[in-house]
Formats: structure tokens, sequence, C-alpha cells
């Protein structure tokens, strides 16, 4: 493995997380007296490990459990989306669960119910469970997914928060934990899967008032359930596991026998998902922000790769947002822009894509996720060290724009070693699934993309019949759906054969500089870099 480029790399990921940690802190004004001791609590429990783990370990621990606690970040959709991929799991082995959410006051129990019944639409219900004047952050679209699968699976959803507005941390655990208690003692046949903030899982919070509900409620001689506790991203486990070079291939930690920790995003993408939120708090994410964010993932990825930018080449770049659209009305007027280039970029804006027009050093972010600014600003580098894109055939443009977004991905995969993409296998089954059904208008795009993705990876050296004039000129769209996807998969091999030392630091180095000028160049050096990490092993992931 190359050491020596990792070390350098986590040195300057803790640079950052400490930074960002000031910020944080320096954000939240006002703390229940409580707050640090019981904070203090559920850091003691997350310091260590006894053992790697792995998720089939974990949903074997799920299985034989009762009243399963699992820890969430609010403002990281992550956090949500490992929830429903343990759900996912969970039902096909049994379909009794039940979950529970902190999200929805107790309260509001019979609106929940009307809502999972389709009585009330998806506006009403956002109102009158009172969302978005509960909570500070804006929710919905991270848990929507949540809801919508219990409604497909017919699983019950109940509301557990149940203490009085401004109850203490400590106050709304009793609450809760009487409320999970009658739910067991009701059906003590179905799993309980509890989704709570991080805090409250540890052992003596929320975990010990449900015992002691249930002790109240049932009497000290009835057996007790067993509890699970899923613990998530603990910052000491993570920086243990990066020193080991050990943080892109461990999914789960054993914390004891009964709690596991899912190591499913790294503290930077954490952090920066309550940055974000607290950067939009007040408005639009300020223009001067986004660039010094920007220009601290360009320095950082620099640094790592070993190459060395002049100060006028990142100063005189300029970055917009989703928040800030006001450089399409001057590419728009501008004669050197052609109005194709600027149909291409109005599709990449509404289909959420972040985007780097090299001709006027512009960055455009469709969220300032980490991922999408780690990958544009590779993209930055790229051309700062090459140049212009040269007038290219469209076979040629096809496989260099392949190129490209293996580049991007794998510098984003620098900065979030979690960060996934989808494989030939992942394609496969979007392809069958896509046979099984009529595909509808919305998702054509996307069965064409898996259809071609898949023939190309099949027809392997030989090449596949693609009209890329066609796709190039008449199928834009599709054009970069399909290299987009193909330069994905090639950049998460990438990384890990540079991690492992299949490809040299001075390799992934010159893929920077090289302009992949020569006709058929592109394809010589895609298939080139298919050989090299042909047999390199994605770590699996839940």
């Amino acid at each position: 493995m190359n050491t020596a480029p990792f070390e350098e790399l986590y040195r300057l990921e803790k640079r950052i997380y400490r930074k960002n940690k000031r910020l944080i802190e320096d954000s939240i004004l006002v703390k229940e007296p409580d707050f640090e001791r019981y904070e203090a609590e559920y850091r003691r429990r997350v310091g260590k490990y006894v053992s790697i783990s792995s998720d089939e370990e974990m949903m074997d621990a799920v299985v034989k459990s009762n009243i399963i606690f699992v820890g969430d970040y609010h403002t990281c959709r992550q956090s949500q989306r490992s929830f429903l991929r343990i759900l996912k799991l969970a039902v096909k082995k049994t379909r009794d669960i039940s979950i529970a959410l902190e999200l929805v006051h107790a309260s509001r129990q019979k609106v929940l119910d009307d809502f999972m019944a389709g009585k009330i639409r998806e506006d009403e219900f956002i109102k009158r469970i009172g969302l978005r004047q509960r909570w500070i952050f804006d929710l919905w679209e991270n848990f929507k997914p949540i809801f919508d699968f219990a409604r497909y699976h017919r699983i019950p959803l109940f509301a557990i928060d149940a203490a009085e507005e401004g109850s203490s941390l400590r106050k709304r655990d009793k609450a809760a934990g009487s409320v999970i208690a009658k739910l067991f003692l009701k059906d003590p046949s179905r799993k309980i899967f509890v989704l709570i903030g991080d805090l409250h899982i540890a052992p003596e919070h929320l975990p010990r008032e449900t015992e002691e509900a249930l002790h109240k409620l049932s009497g000290e001689k009835n057996p007790m359930p067993k509890m699970l506790i899923l613990y998530q991203n603990s910052e000491d486990i993570y920086w243990e596991l990066a020193k080991k070079g050990m943080a892109d291939s461990v999914s789960v930690v054993k914390i004891d026998e009964m709690s596991y920790c899912r190591m499913h995003t790294p503290p930077l993408v954490v952090q920066q998902s309550y940055i974000n939120w607290l950067e939009h708090e007040e408005g639009e994410i300020d223009y001067a922000d986004a660039k010094a964010s920007f220009l601290e993932l360009v320095n950082t990825l620099s640094r790592f790769l070993g190459i060395r930018l002049k100060k006028g080449e990142k100063e005189n770049v300029e970055v917009y947002t989703s928040g800030d659209l006001s450089f399409l009305n001057r590419l728009k007027c501008d004669k050197n822009f052609s109005s194709a280039e600027f149909e291409r970029l109005k599709r990449q804006i509404l289909a959420s894509e972040s985007y780097y027009i090299p001709s006027h050093r512009i960055v455009y972010l469709a969220n300032l996720s980490i991922n999408h600014a780690a990958e544009e600003a590779a993209h930055f580098i790229k051309y700062v060290c090459s140049g212009a894109e040269p007038e290219r055939a469209p076979v040629d443009a096809f496989y260099a724009n392949i190129l490209h977004e293996a580049l991007g991905f794998f510098g984003s995969k620098l900065i979030n070693n979690k960060r996934k993409c989808m494989h030939e296998k992942e394609f496969a089954e979007l392809l069958n699934y896509f046979h099984s059904i009529k595909v509808p208008e919305g998702r054509r795009l996307e069965y064409e993309t898996a259809y071609i993705v898949g023939e190309l990876l099949k027809s392997g050296k030989e090449g596949l019949n693609i009209n890329y004039s066609e796709l190039y000129r008449k199928r834009p769209l599709l054009f970069m759906s399909v290299t987009h996807a193909i330069g994905y998969m090639l950049g998460d091999r990438l990384y890990y054969a540079f991690k492992e030392g299949v490809i040299s630091p001075i390799s992934v180095k010159y893929l920077f500089y090289d302009r992949w000028e020569s006709p058929g160049t592109p394809y010589k050096v895609y298939t080139s870099l298919c050989d090299k990490t042909a047999h390199v092993k994605i770590p699996k992931r839940m």
C-alpha cells in the first residue's frame, strides 16, 4: 500500500476536521446544563472497538434482537440511508417489524396513522405534525424514503418523542422509553427499530429508560427483551482506522456484545452536512464561502497529488451554487460560449449535476456536498494541468469524458473514502428489473444507460458497436450519462489500485497532465487503466 501519501492526506483531513469542529462548536450558542456530561457518556461508549465486524455479523445480531436502537445524525442524509439499508435487509428475514421515530411527536400518532393509510396528503401531514416548527432542520426529504418503504411493506410507524416541548435530553429519554416499552409489550413478537439522535442511544440513556419502563409495566420477573445498539461514524474509531489505512475498507466494528458501530460516512462529510445547514439557515450560501470551501479542497487534493498550482491559477476561478445562477446571463450573452454549450450546461443544472466550465474558469456546484465539490476540484486541477480540451472525434470524446469522470470520482474518493458508485453487478440488477416491467418514460434514460454500460463492459477490448457520432451529437444526455457511469466505476477502481500500490502516485499524477490528444489515445489510456485495475478488490458495502 502507498502509505506516505495517505499519511499526508490523514494529516490534511485532521486539520480540516479540527477547523470544522471549531466552527460547529462556535455555532451552538445555548446548551442545556447537563449536555456536556450527557455527550461525554455517549462518547465513552464509542471511543474504542473490540473487533472489525461485517454487515453480515451485525445483521445476525439484529435478527436475534427484539429492540434495535439506531443512531441518527439528522442533517446527514447517509445516516437515514444507512437506516433504510438495515430495514431492507431486515424485511428479508422477517416481516414482523415496526419502526419507532423521534421525528414525529407522540401526540401526532393519529395524524401519522392517517398519512400512512393514505387518508391525508404529504403536504398536509408535514403541516399537521408541525415538522418545520418542531425541528430547526429541514428533514423531510431525508426521511421521506423511510415512510415510503414502510408504506410499501405495510410496516407500522410509531411516534416516540413524547416529552413536553423544551424538556431536557434525559426527560425525553424517559418519555420515549415509556412509549417503546408499551409498544413492545403490546406485541412482543414484533421487532422494534428505533431511529433517534445519536446521543440518545448510549446504554445509560434511552436503552436504560426503556428497560426501567419495562420493569415497571411488566414486573421484575418477566424476561427482558434483547436490546441491540447500532451506533454510527464514531470519530475516534474513524481516526484510529484511518491511521492504519483501513478507514475505507471497514464498514462495521463491534463495540461490545450488545452494540456495533456502522462506519458509513467520514467525519468531514458528517460535519459538512451540518455546516451546509448552518450556511443555508439565513438564505443562500454566500459566494465567498463557497469559493473558500472549494479552494480548500483544491489545495488538499493538489498537495496530496504532488501538483503545485500557482496562486493566480486558483484565485481566478469563480464558484457559483444553486443559490446564485447569475452567471448564466453572462454566458448567454458571451459570443464565445456557443448555444450548444449553453444548452448542455442548462441540462446539467436541471439534473442537479455540478459542472466546471474551463473556458470561463467557472465552477457550478449543484450543492455544497463534499462529493460534488471535491469532484469539481479534481476537474479544475485537471484543467489547470493539461489545458483546455482539444477538438476531438466523437469516439475520442467518449473515452476522454470517461477519463475525466474517473479522475473526478478519484479526487472525491480521496476526500470521502466511503463514497460509492454503481458497478457492473448493480447495473445488471437494474437492467433485470427494467426487463421485468414496462419502463416508465421518466426512467428511459436510466434504462438506456444501464443497457449501454452493460454491453460496453461485456464487449471488453473488442469494443461495442456504438454510433459515437449519433450519441455525441443527437443524444448528449445519454452520452453524458453513460460516460459518467463508466468513469465513476473506473475512478473507484483507480482509487483502490492506487491505495494498494498497483498504480503509482507518479502514474496518477501523469493522468492529470496528459492531454490524451492524439486520435485513439483516450481509448488506449482507458483500456490500459481497465487492465491495470481489473483485479483490484472493491470492498463490499451494504
